[in-house]
């Protein structure tokens, strides 16, 4: 959607001055509102800034091609940019560097910092900082069992107390090292800001510089919020500054990381609710069908955009095995005018994701630093890659580059590093992708790699403060597990993961119930009317399609999921075969 005709609801947003939540339908034009707002600044006065804070990179990108032709709009005293960005630069750096006299070197997780893993004695793995809570000095450190990743989750929830313990003690050792020099991640700087803002001098005297520089505040995708986002927000309420918050609560996928639908509902309660945007300019009359049918709360989308006259019904594909559901996606699809490029195939899990479109299984991520600097190589050589997945690739060759260097150079702060190397940030990280570009990682066997690499540093002339004998080939001079997709795999995401995005054909898995199932699938609750994060999670990913939603359904599940659609009046095709695309329309 270019340019549309602001609605009354829209033109609310937009031009009444004050606090309020707006609930929006997918695909309701909100970016281009709130960016509108922005521009507009409705009762702000001049000398005031306005903060655009959003999860996503669509309502950024938005203000700033907006404000191309007024560039003032963009900087002092205003902001567009993330909740984390805004954290770290208005609350924890002032602070931080007024309590302690350094700069704070910000990184977006552990997980991408060399030197933040270790060993504990009878443990068959290695912890990760990014497994672990921790105080706001590093002390008192928490092993979080569902920061774990699957596969090693059940050996640490089964650990014994004094191998607990120990993990405790050796990650708030090390966390403490890197906050010495200044280095936190994402989740040490919100830990930080909460300590801060506990303080009541500390409090009042940043409320009151917050509410001199800002007379509004407009937060997107609000239903995102985790319980430090909502602190945050709460802070800036208590300051009396204007908030305005906009959102789809079903929407709401994001339980794992500590967030409650209720926590969240308690926030907007706060403040005046005003008109629903119920006009859906993504989607085609159908997918809006079944997007009111999964939808928990009140609310109807009415498809007003460009596929508003579609009339394409929703396609349920059974499927035995998700290993064979690619040519039965592209024959559907195709079936119906629609080409391979056109199709993202969308799942919860990473694997389904990756069977259905026929692409490779997920690769080893326990690997060592040369099959981790191959993977992120090939994330950044995939053109089919989100900005996110290649951003972390980035930090990710900077970090074992960083770790291959002398002993203590992974806990320095980032200025520190680069002035001990003689480096410029441009510098580094050009280089980083120089060497990133050199070869296709998996294009032969892992010592090959390595011989690049070799050489590509040494050409770069970094071989003075990189020790390249830390990386090492993988036994047998195999990879682990080959990261590259086959040419002919459709694109795919998680959900979780194309939250904010959309495509022409979205084909959603929706996988059988596990075995030991001990409570109600997203299908479950669907039929039974019940609310629930895994409901949620299928709403969005069907909400992501614009012309042609094909429901990717284990064989179990298919009479539960066209009981839904009957009961609520979609318009649907069950397609059992698919070179037989003429089946009843229900």
């Amino acid at each position: 959607m270019d340019e549309i005709d602001f609605s009354p609801a829209q033109r609310a947003l937009i031009d009444k001055p004050g606090s309020v939540f707006v609930p929006a339908c997918p695909g309701a034009g909100k970016t281009q509102s709130i960016v509108e707002r922005f521009t507009q600044r409705p009762g702000v006065a001049a000398r005031q800034g306005v903060a655009l804070l959003s999860f996503t990179n669509a309502a950024i990108n938005e203000a700033r091609q907006r404000c191309a032709q007024r560039p003032d709009l963009i900087t002092a005293p205003n902001y567009v940019g993330t909740i984390d960005g805004f954290i770290n630069r208005f609350i924890v750096t002032p602070l931080y560097k007024a309590l302690t006299g350094q700069v704070p070197t910000f990184k977006d997780s552990w997980h991408t910092v060399q030197g933040t893993a270790f060993g504990v004695a009878g443990v068959p793995l290695e912890f990760q900082l990014g497994w672990f809570a921790f105080d706001h000095d590093g002390g008192n450190a928490r092993l979080v069992n569902h920061h774990v990743p699957y596969a090693q989750r059940s050996t640490v929830t089964n650990l014994p107390d004094w191998q607990r313990n120990k993990a405790n003690t050796s990650a708030s050792r090390l966390a403490r090292r890197f906050l010495a020099n200044g280095v936190m991640d994402c989740a040490a700087t919100r830990v930080l800001m909460e300590h801060y803002l506990s303080d009541p001098t500390n409090r009042a005297r940043l409320g009151q510089l917050m509410s001199a520089r800002f007379g509004s505040v407009i937060v997107d995708e609000v239903q995102d919020c985790d319980s430090s986002d909502i602190f945050l927000i709460n802070f800036l309420l208590d300051c009396g500054i204007e908030t305005v918050m906009v959102g789809d609560l079903d929407q709401s996928i994001y339980g794992f990381r500590g967030s409650t639908i209720e926590e969240v509902k308690d926030l907007v309660g706060r403040v005046p609710e005003g008109t629903r945007f119920d006009g859906n300019y993504r989607s085609s009359p159908a997918i809006c069908a079944v997007v009111n049918s999964l939808r928990a709360d009140a609310g109807t989308d009415i498809p007003l955009g460009r596929w508003k006259d579609d009339q394409y019904p929703v396609v349920v594909l059974p499927v035995g095995g998700f290993g064979h559901a690619r040519s039965k996606i592209i024959e559907v699809a195709e079936s119906m005018g629609f080409t391979d490029d056109e199709i993202k195939v969308l799942a919860y899990a990473e694997k389904d994701a990756r069977e259905c479109a026929g692409a490779s299984p997920p690769g080893d991520r326990s690997g060592g630093k040369l099959v981790q600097l191959a993977q992120a190589a090939a994330t950044l050589q995939d053109l089919r890659g989100s900005a996110r997945a290649r951003t972390q690739a980035m930090q990710t060759i900077e970090g074992i580059l960083r770790g291959l260097g002398h002993n203590d150079d992974h806990v320095l702060a980032d200025a520190e590093f680069l002035d001990s190397v003689g480096l410029t940030p441009r510098t580094f990280r050009n280089g980083c992708l120089r060497l990133a570009s050199r070869t296709s990682p998996f294009g032969g066997p892992p010592s090959a790699f390595r011989a690049e690499m070799r050489n590509g540093i040494k050409a770069l002339g970094w071989d003075d403060w990189i020790n390249v004998g830390g990386l090492r080939s993988p036994n047998g001079d195999t990879w682990p597990v080959l990261m590259v997709d086959e040419p002919d795999a459709l694109d795919w995401s998680t959900i979780h993961g194309f939250k904010g995005l959309q495509a022409t054909v979205t084909a959603v898995v929706i996988p059988p119930l596990p075995r030991r199932a001990t409570s109600l699938d997203g299908v479950g609750l669907w039929g039974e009317g019940n609310p629930g994060e895994s409901r949620r999670v299928l709403y969005v990913g069907a909400s992501r399609a614009q012309r042609l939603l094909i429901l990717v359904t284990a064989d179990t599940q298919v009479p539960a999921v066209t009981s839904c659609l009957q009961r609520d009046a979609v318009p649907f095709r069950v397609i059992h075969n698919t070179r037989d695309t003429g089946g009843k329309r229900a």
